[in-house]
C-alpha cells in the first residue's frame, strides 16, 4: 500500500456553484487558487449528480477532493453535503418508495462508491442528524476506527490532526484500517530510524 500519495497530500476542497444555462457544459469545474469551483446547470444536471460527477472528474484526473462545499445553497443542504463529502459518501435526495428514511448505501465492493440516499421532503436537519447512525450501519468497522480517531485528536489537543486526517481518509478510501495503521507504524519507525542514523557522530578518520 502507498500511504503517502501525493494526491492525498494536496487533497483539496470542492466548491459547488449553481450556474445557468449560459454555460457551455452542464457541469464546469476549475481550479481558483488551493481549491477547485465547479459550477453546475441544475436544468442540465442536478446538484446530486453535479457533486458526484465533479468529485469523479477530479478524480480521474489524479485530484483528490478533501471536501465538498456548497455555495450560496440552502444552510442545512449545505452541512449535510459537508459532513458526508468527509464520509467519502455522496447525497442523493429520492423520491423512490422504497427508502423511508435516510441510510447509506454501498453501491459496489469500492468502499468510495457510496452514496447517503435521503428520502424527498425529509428533514435536511435531521438528515445530518441521523449520518453517524446511518454510517455505522453500513460499514461498522470503519465507524468504531474513525471513533478512536476521534477521540485521539481530542486526547493530543489538535496537535496532529492533520496528520489523524490524512489517517482517516486513507481508512475511507481502502476499507483496511488495519493494513493503513500498520503502515503508519512502519513509516514512524523508519522515521526514527533514519534520523537516529542522522544524528549519530561520524566514525574517526
Amino acid at each position: 500500500m502507498t500511504l503517502v500519495s501525493r494526491e492525498r497530500l494536496f487533497a483539496t476542497p470542492l466548491h459547488l456553484h449553481q450556474g445557468d444555462a449560459r454555460q457551455p457544459l452542464g457541469i464546469m469545474p476549475r481550479r481558483d487558487g488551493d481549491h477547485f469551483v465547479a459550477t453546475y446547470d441544475p436544468e442540465r444536471a442536478s446538484l446530486d449528480a453535479a457533486a458526484m460527477l465533479a468529485r469523479v472528474r477530479l478524480s480521474s484526473e489524479g485530484i483528490a477532493v478533501s471536501e465538498v462545499i456548497l455555495v450560496d445553497h440552502d444552510p442545512d443542504l449545505t452541512a449535510l453535503y459537508h459532513a458526508a463529502s468527509k464520509l467519502l459518501l455522496d447525497v442523493e435526495v429520492t423520491s423512490g418508495p422504497r427508502i423511508t428514511e435516510p441510510v447509506v448505501k454501498v453501491i459496489s465492493q469500492d468502499p468510495t462508491q457510496a452514496v447517503y440516499v435521503i428520502p424527498e421532503d425529509w428533514d435536511l436537519s435531521d438528515a445530518l442528524d441521523r449520518l453517524p447512525i446511518a454510517f455505522a450501519t453500513a460499514r461498522p468497522e470503519i465507524a468504531r476506527y474513525l471513533e478512536r480517531i476521534e477521540q485521539a485528536k481530542k486526547d493530543t489537543e489538535g496537535k496532529i490532526d492533520e496528520a489523524l486526517d490524512m489517517v482517516t481518509a486513507l481508512i475511507l478510501e481502502t476499507d483496511d484500517p488495519r493494513g493503513v495503521l500498520d503502515e503508519v507504524v512502519r513509516i514512524c519507525r523508519q522515521v526514527r530510524t533514519d534520523r537516529s542514523a542522522g544524528g549519530a557522530p561520524a566514525e574517526a578518520a
